[in-house]
């Protein structure tokens, strides 16, 4: 592979990384003023039409015939459903936590998908795969130290959020294993509009769009971010699983929790009174830091050559 093409892949991973980074800072200005459900409505709707608008002008590789075949519409309602209760879930939990606890649990993801891909796809699970989830698992630990009999009061607060967050997770895994299938048989993008029209016509009924009246002109540019942010870091998402190692795209965006620290950090310090500060010790920017080595064994483990474990028959 050609060194253009690995820093091709380098910088539209690292544009997701910061775009999903920043995401949980802006959507908790948002949060305190307009319900989760009609933040992810507009989103979805925004994304859906850009996508409308355009895909025709692209030209994507025609779908097989399966396309419009009953199983594709079970896994395109499957993913849609994934998809779609992933993001109130996540915006639900960013009005519980801080942004950088929502990223940080956000890393069960990954996780989860590669225990789904074992056990639904057959795919090789290696032992620094499973080093890697005890060592998520202990940062998690670490980076709620102050928290921990918080997050068994799951009615309100940290509890809640942290409960919202492992559901987004479970929830993503189920989008990411359905998606995986769906590749083989229709093109990135136009899986992506069926979603994103799919999830903007269902939450419809349940959105407030007179709620985003009540926004201040930071709170609205903050939501035209987030908008954005959809659009943005998926399509550059896309764009580097296209021309790089899913694999090494994997590990990059492992780092994601690190971005969403450093820029709390740094808004906090611009604007004190609009970006509150995190309330983490040392002991929990260590856990960040433990969780992140975790999601890149995992994220990594198919690059090492390490000796799976044997499959029982």
């Amino acid at each position: 592979m050609e060194l253009g093409t690995h820093l091709k892949g380098l910088f539209l991973a690292l544009t997701t990384v910061i775009f999903w980074g920043t995401l949980p800072i802006a959507l908790k200005q948002v949060v305190t003023t307009v319900d989760p459900t009609t933040i992810v409505w507009i989103r979805f709707s925004t994304g859906a039409l850009w996508l409308w608008f355009w895909l025709p002008r692209r030209t994507t590789r025609r779908a097989r015939s399966g396309l419009y075949s009953g199983r594709v519409v079970l896994l395109l309602g499957v993913a849609a459903a994934g998809l779609g209760g992933n993001f109130v879930l996540y915006n639900a939990s960013v009005a519980c936590m801080s942004a950088s606890a929502c990223q940080i649990v956000a890393q069960a993801g990954p996780m989860l998908l590669m225990l789904g891909s074992v056990l639904v796809l057959g795919e090789a699970l290696r032992r620094v795969q499973v080093a890697g989830v005890v060592v998520l698992l202990l940062g998690l630990g670490l980076f709620f130290n102050e928290r921990l009999t918080e997050l068994f009061q799951i009615r309100d607060g940290y509890g809640l959020g942290l409960a919202l967050g492992l559901t987004a997770a479970v929830v993503w895994a189920v989008y990411g294993l359905a998606q995986r299938i769906l590749l083989r048989e229709m093109a990135p993008p136009r899986i992506m509009r069926v979603l994103y029209t799919c999830c903007a016509l269902a939450l419809f009924p349940f959105a407030t769009p007179s709620a985003l009246l009540r926004l201040d002109t930071a709170q609205s540019l903050c939501l035209a971010y987030c908008c954005l942010n959809t659009l943005v870091a998926y399509g550059a998402f896309s764009r580097a699983m296209s021309c790089w190692n899913t694999a090494k795209v994997s590990a990059i965006l492992t780092l994601t929790p690190l971005f969403t620290l450093a820029f709390a950090q740094i808004f906090h310090l611009l604007a004190p009174s609009f970006f509150p500060a995190d309330p983490l010790n040392w002991l929990g920017y260590g856990g960040a830091l433990v969780v992140v080595c975790g999601a890149g064994l995992i994220a990594v483990g198919p690059l090492l050559h390490l000796p799976a474990l044997p499959h029982r028959h």
